[in-house]
């Protein structure tokens, strides 16, 4: 017996490079394209920023997907004035939270895609131990203000969205990544005179 090869008639546009951002009133409707398309969408910029947080790609790789399955569950709670993008970044807020609350030691914030490959070994050298420098100084910040950081920074999250997404207010979201970033000037400016 012969098995019959389904091939859809045309090619879905959610899959293709350059998605469209997800309409929300399809989302709400509980339309399963529209989710689909809101994955593809955030799934990169959500791993990206979760995956920094963690240091581990493997637990932002659970995050993200503890992320996507919760905001299914709510998706038609949604009003229809909400912010997709700061909605999914809170989700992968709380899931980080608690991945925090129950982790058992620290891993690295950095990638090693940070070092300049092209660079000889004494640049190299050099690169290697200034990033796990800053790498240090971002591992020992509060998580409020890392997590508030690598939104800014890797992101690019405008404050507004930010607040949304870290539940606080756009005042405390500045404070949280000025203090991170004060913070880290000063760790960094400590270590340098150290090595005079």
């Amino acid at each position: 017996m012969a098995h019959k090869v389904v091939k859809p008639e045309t090619k879905l546009a959610i899959f293709q490079p350059g998605a469209l951002e997800p309409n929300l009133e399809r989302l709400v409707q509980g339309d399963r394209e529209a989710f689909a398309q809101l994955v593809m969408f955030y799934n990169e910029s959500l791993y990206r920023w979760v995956a920094r947080l963690t240091g581990n790609s493997h637990a932002a790789e659970d995050l993200v997907q503890d992320t996507f399955v919760r905001a299914y569950q709510a998706i038609t709670r949604l009003r229809p004035d909400t912010n997709l993008k700061a909605w999914l970044f809170r989700i992968a807020h709380n899931a980080y939270a608690n991945w925090v609350r129950n982790r058992k030691g620290r891993n690295s914030t950095l990638p090693d895609e940070v070092l300049d490959t092209q660079a000889g070994p004494e640049e190299l050298a050099q690169e290697n131990e200034t990033s796990q420098k800053l790498q240090q100084a971002i591992d020992k910040l509060p998580e409020e203000w890392k997590a508030a950081l690598l939104l800014r920074i890797q992101e690019d999250m405008a404050f507004r969205e930010m607040a949304i997404a870290l539940g606080t207010t756009e005042e405390t979201a500045r404070w949280r990544v000025y203090k991170a970033r004060q913070k880290l000037m000063e760790t960094l400016e400590i270590k340098r005179e150290d090595a005079r």
